[in-house]
């Protein structure tokens, strides 16, 4: 027994002699940052092309008679993940009231779809809101067209850019720069909380294929590939 209460009185006295040289401890329940704090992100868009209306098809044909039609054959792709525009052309009193669908992948790959309604003899474009990195196919349904199914489609790209992440609110979009200068007039922002190709910025610089855009937001973490 003596034995014993001799080796806990030499443990006790080591833990009192090595409490004495220890460093504190420091509790690590702290966030790296303050709760009210939040993480700004940085996107950059290199050399975004100047908008237009003939980069991915130039004068296609549509539907040839009263049957759906596909184009899966495109002049080009995006150049960056950014919303389409689409103009009927050729003899738009063909066009008949439809909703033409096109399939593509937004920032990170994912397939995604976005409609394009056209109203009967329509000859002004029509201009979506998504960023796609990618087109795959642009579906017309039966009907798009009326004998002679003579109008032509054009597919291009617009000036709203896609974001690589989400916001809650529009709001969020801090500020922007163009060519490394500061934009003093807000880009004007198109938010979504879960759907990255929904989110997007159509700054006032001007795109030309050689001026450098950053996006500066408050992204909600929830939108990863």
């Amino acid at each position: 027994m003596r034995f014993l209460l001799n080796i806990f009185l030499c443990f006790a006295m080591y833990l009192i002699v090595a409490g004495v040289n220890a460093a504190p401890v420091r509790r690590l329940y702290q966030d790296v940052k303050l709760p009210t704090q939040q993480m700004i992100e940085k996107f950059s868009i290199t050399n975004p092309a100047a908008a237009g209306t003939t980069q991915i098809l130039n004068a296609s044909n549509g539907p040839t008679s009263a049957a759906a039609a596909n184009v899966t054959t495109f002049v080009a792709q995006p150049d960056v993940p950014r919303n389409l525009v689409i103009t009927p052309g050729g003899t738009t009193a063909d066009v008949a009231a439809c909703t033409v669908t096109v399939t593509g992948t937004n920032y990170f790959g994912t397939t995604i779809t976005e409609d394009f309604v056209f109203a009967e003899n329509a000859s002004s474009a029509t201009t979506g809101a998504k960023a796609f990195k990618t087109v795959s196919k642009i579906a017309f349904p039966a009907n798009c067209e009326d004998s002679p199914w003579s109008a032509t489609w054009d597919v291009g790209y617009g000036e709203k850019l896609g974001l690589n992440r989400c916001m809650d609110y529009a709001g969020h979009f801090v500020f922007s720069t163009v060519a490394g200068s500061y934009e003093s007039t807000r880009a004007t922002v198109a938010a979504d909380a879960t759907h990255v190709e929904s989110n997007t910025a159509d700054f006032n610089g001007t795109m030309n294929g050689s001026n450098d855009f950053e996006a500066f937001f408050i992204q909600n973490f929830r939108c990863f590939p």
